[in-house]
């Protein structure tokens, strides 16, 4: 017993310190927190003193890292956040009953609860956030910015969640708080996917590639096809993750194109703290759609 609240102890804390380091070290992450934080879970994961636990401990971490490298490459997720996961499932593999809703949590690996309560505490940090900081920025309303593919997006995305949420209620008999928490989910999706343009626009500047560090990501939903493809022939390694080799590329070509990056996207490590609490408060959060 004494161990589990060290290990929740730990995951508290160094989901704070990605989060802390991610707000005010200019996103970066020190190595020393990265690889020493996989050490200490490695650590945790071997006082389990049980062969089948370290192994099951040891393979979700590969999985983890192993997607997460291919999340990164693909220029959707930042490294310091694949470490993070990692690190975070190491430390705590498995839950068995959260703190404040004692449910079940049918033997699933705490990653999974962990992404779940990320993506929700992402979902619900993003409009409220950026909605106000475009409307501000913009010097016409921001409502006409939503063009017809988005609310025609919003629009079917609402539709469904109307649905299913009649469905939870009806059919599966939901209980208030998977209600409630569903309803979230539905406003912060028809909200991001309503204001796609503004919201990116917020996290997004144009700039040349001698503003560009290793890591950082392409808009490309900001950018027309033919401008993709234009830059794409004559800078070969142009891709939505910017690595050293591009940024070497478009120097050595003189390239002059003004890209969108988003410079100011949300620290996903904070989004990832809240989820980190909301995982060992309330455990997997889709496990509240139940009916038990």
């Amino acid at each position: 017993m004494e161990l589990l609240f060290v290990r929740i102890a730990s995951l508290i804390a160094i989901s704070l310190l990605y989060m802390l380091f991610d707000l005010f070290n200019k996103r970066n992450i020190p190595s020393i927190l990265a690889y020493g934080g996989l050490a200490y879970g490695l650590l945790l994961t071997l006082l389990y003193l049980n062969a089948t636990s370290i192994i099951m401990s040891f393979g979700i971490a590969a999985a983890v890292l192993a997607i997460g490298y291919g999340i990164y490459r693909a220029g959707m997720l930042g490294a310091g956040d694949v470490f993070e996961f990692a690190t975070l499932s190491l430390v705590l593999p498995f839950q068995s009953v959260p703190l404040i809703i004692h449910n079940f949590q049918f033997g699933l690996p705490f990653i999974i609860s962990l992404f779940l309560g990320s993506g929700i505490a992402a979902l619900i940090m993003v409009p409220l956030y950026y909605i106000p900081r475009a409307r501000s920025a913009m010097k016409k309303p921001i409502g006409r910015a939503i063009g017809r593919p988005q609310l025609f997006k919003a629009a079917l995305v609402g539709t469904v969640y109307i649905l299913f949420l009649g469905f939870l209620i009806i059919v599966l008999g939901t209980k208030l708080g998977g209600v409630i928490l569903m309803a979230i989910v539905a406003v912060g999706s028809f909200s991001v996917i309503l204001f796609e343009v503004p919201i990116t626009n917020s996290m997004a500047k144009r700039i040349s590639y001698k503003g560009f560090e290793e890591g950082d990501m392409v808009a490309l939903n900001l950018m027309e096809k033919s401008e993709i493809n234009r830059i794409k022939r004559h800078v070969h390694s142009f891709n939505r993750l910017i690595t050293k080799r591009m940024i070497k590329e478009m120097k050595d070509k003189g390239a002059r194109y003004r890209i969108p990056v988003y410079k100011n996207a949300i620290p996903l490590a904070a989004p990832i703290f809240i989820g980190t609490l909301l995982s060992i408060l309330f455990g997997n959060l889709i496990l509240l759609l139940l009916p038990f």
